[in-house]
């Protein structure tokens, strides 16, 4: 067994490219090996900008052998009455490379047919390794590819060295003109030439003497002690933004902590706009003092250890002053308009050439807002008109239109300087909400009608034109957006009629050239909206089946068909529920074919297990039907548990197929009239028994 050691070394990696490619590399490692049929223990993948390394441990010296069995013609065929091979005989040895005497006798369904084994594989394991790792290198997944120079490979970036170690033994190949070997280079800055790595056990150790910290645990370590001691000088807290941090690391190798300052003059601009220009634009962590106010202190990372800090340090600072100045200076411009005022101007964005203006966009989300305030209660109807008619006015200010990633946040500091109602200014910021899967939804009830309404009119307006997703292709963020309103129903706990929704916003886009009937666009979407639901469900563990069964609810309201799901999981006793659904499948298949109409006579009950089970149905279709009306679901599910003892019996005692027509129509009839009553519910055809 040997360890290998794999590094790609490459120009620059953008940090949003590194953690798939280290999880492509090592699954196409994983895969790759297991296919090979090549023996191998963990696999561990290391990253710096410049780098992506694997180490694959316990690899194998030679790939496993694997015998096969080729068969031939029968085996009275193959030799004559004398003993000798006949023409299929022979033919069938040439054909396998094989001599007659190597032929042997083998059976297959009671047959004897000629066989021939071959043993293929016992490859060396180094024999193996070139042609495999080409191919694993040429498939690593990246966001985008380029190519360089005249050649036809695609990768991250331009490939500038190969080293592959198995074990001692360097293992030759060429990608992109690039010949492998035994060398890697050290930090850019801070070391000088190739570097022999003659041991994979030397690799991190020799790299950290070159100023390369290989292992992200050890240069997280590194950055987590830097925020630390420069909050311990200036008695603050870090804003210790995840992404953030991430980034810094994969931009590192080598990272080096230094403190800056700005003037506190400059902390009249709002403090999200300050927070936003350091870590969005130059990558610095803020700082906040003891009252979580922001502090003139921020710390950047260099990678490379400077001559002298100051001159790092004052670079930054003037970067930094002049950003702040030009933010200062949009702030200051930005409160001389009116939000309101910028409504009409709304029609020189275009929104999308299909689909018109922001404009058009935002007099469609007043009257969708309509409707929702309507059925969900929302009285106010004016404040939301209101709300509606500034919530994209900050895409007209200065500030957005430098710092985009400041809008709606702009829209709720602009709206509050500007003395607007507060559930009006927080609605601007909270409709585009939640800006990814788990990301913070609206709290407000305006703000939760504003973002449904918005994400809509996105869905509804783009399919209706023709536009939707496809494969991997979802350029207007539809999947996100769908995603976003499933949430928020569930959230908020809003009760929506979907095809009246998707009526309304489909209706309200009364400009659009549309493409597509109303009927095709509401199937489209309501089919949409609920394959989002069923794959956020499974992501969050959610029983496959059970969600597949109330599918048929969640196309009519999703916060419904959510509430059925969660009562049918906290079901008290699983095993009494499973007893339920056989007794159940056996009544839906035999009914299947059962045609409406027919009542049940119960002077055709020949059984007394016949009277008991339509006794129950009797005594609790009212009461089931008024906790379904009611969205009382534990109790609608406690009700339908209680018919498993009747339906077993009735199962165990009654043959519902009499050879009187009548006698077995109304059998039928009852069954199917306690088929439809659990088919209320959920579809439970869905739920496997076990």
């Amino acid at each position: 067994m040997r360890t290998l050691l794999l590094e790609i070394g490459v120009e620059e990696i953008p940090a949003r490219f590194i953690e798939p490619a280290k999880e492509g590399l090592s699954r196409l490692l994983r895969e790759s090996l297991g296919s090979s049929r090549v023996p191998f223990g963990n696999i561990e993948t290391l990253s710096t900008p410049r780098r992506l390394t694997a180490f694959v441990y316990d690899v194998s010296e030679r790939q496993e052998k694997i015998v096969t069995t080729k068969f031939g013609p029968p085996y009275n065929r193959a030799f004559d009455e004398s003993g000798n091979p006949t023409k299929a005989a022979t033919g069938f040895a040439r054909s396998q490379g094989v001599t007659v005497e190597e032929l042997k006798k083998g059976q297959k369904d009671g047959i004897d047919f000629l066989v021939v084994e071959k043993t293929e594989g016992g490859k060396e394991t180094t024999a193996i390794l070139p042609d495999l790792l080409k191919d694993v290198i040429s498939r690593i997944p990246f966001q985008k590819r380029m190519r360089w120079g005249s050649e036809s490979f695609e990768f991250a970036r331009p490939i500038q060295w190969i080293l592959v170690l198995y074990g001692r033994e360097p293992i030759e190949m060429t990608i992109a003109d690039v010949r492998s070997g035994n060398a890697t280079f050290g930090h850019r800055f801070l070391s000088k030439g190739p570097i022999t790595i003659n041991d994979p056990s030397e690799y991190v150790d020799i790299l950290r003497t070159n100023s390369v910290i290989i292992d992200e645990t050890e240069r997280m370590g590194i950055i987590e002690q830097g925020i630390a001691v420069i909050e311990k000088e200036v008695r603050g807290t870090a804003i210790r933004d995840t992404d953030l941090i991430k980034e810094i690391l994969y931009i590192t190798e080598y990272p080096y902590p230094l403190k800056g300052e700005f003037d506190p003059a400059f902390l009249k601009i709002p403090k999200e706009v300050l927070i936003n220009v350091m870590k969005s634009h130059q990558r610095y962590i803020p700082m906040l003092d003891g009252n979580e106010a922001l502090m003139p202190y921020f710390i950047c990372f260099a990678n490379t250890v400077p001559a002298d800090d100051m001159v790092v340090v004052k670079g930054n600072e003037k970067v930094l002053r002049a950003r702040l100045a030009d933010a200062e200076f949009f702030f200051e411009e930005d409160k001389k308009t009116n939000l309101s005022d910028l409504y009409e101007r709304l029609s020189s964005i275009i929104f999308h050439v299909k689909l018109g203006t922001l404009k058009d966009k935002t007099d469609r989300l007043v009257t969708i807002g309509r409707y929702l305030c309507h059925v969900l209660g929302y009285t106010d109807a004016a404040k939301m008109e209101e709300a509606v008619k500034i919530a994209k006015a900050d895409l007209l200010t200065h500030m957005v239109g430098e710092f985009p990633e400041l809008q709606g946040v702009m829209g709720r500091i602009y709206a509050k300087y500007q003395g607007k109602d507060d559930e009006v200014a927080l609605s601007i910021e909270e409709h585009y909400l939640p800006s990814g899967g788990s990301g913070a939804l609206p709290a407000t009830d305006l703000g939760a009608i504003l973002a449904v309404a918005d994400k809509v009119d996105s869905l509804v307006s783009f399919f209706s034109v023709g536009i939707s997703p496809t494969g991997n292709l979802d350029p207007f963020a539809l999947r996100r957006q769908t995603l976003g309103i499933i949430k928020i129903v569930i959230d908020r706990k809003l009760h929506i009629p979907l095809d009246e929704l998707i009526r309304t916003a489909y209706d309200s886009g009364e400009k659009i050239a549309k493409r597509l009937s109303f009927e095709e666009t509401k199937a489209l979407v309501t089919d949409f909206i609920v394959a989002r639901f069923k794959f956020s469900m499974i992501d969050e563990g959610h029983n496959q089946e059970f969600i597949e069964s109330v599918l048929p609810l969640v196309s009519v309201d999703i916060y419904d068909g959510y509430l059925r799901l969660m009562a049918l999981e906290s079901q008290k006793s699983v095993e009494d529920f499973q007893r339920l659904m056989i007794g159940f499948k056996r009544a839906y298949n035999i009914t299947k074919q059962v045609a409406d109409g027919h009542d049940v006579n119960t002077l055709l009950f020949k059984e007394k297990e016949e009277q008991a089970l339509f006794d129950v149905y009797e005594g609790n279709k009212e009461a089931f039907f008024s906790t379904i009306g009611r969205r009382k679901y534990d109790e609608a599910i406690a009700i339908l548990v209680s018919f498993k003892e009747g339906i077993d019996r009735y199962f165990d005692k009654v043959f519902v197929m009499d050879k009187d027509e009548a006698i077995k129509n109304n059998r039928l009839a009852l069954l199917k009239k306690i088929r439809d009553m659990f088919l209320t519910y959920g579809d439970f055809s869905k739920i496997r028994i076990e």
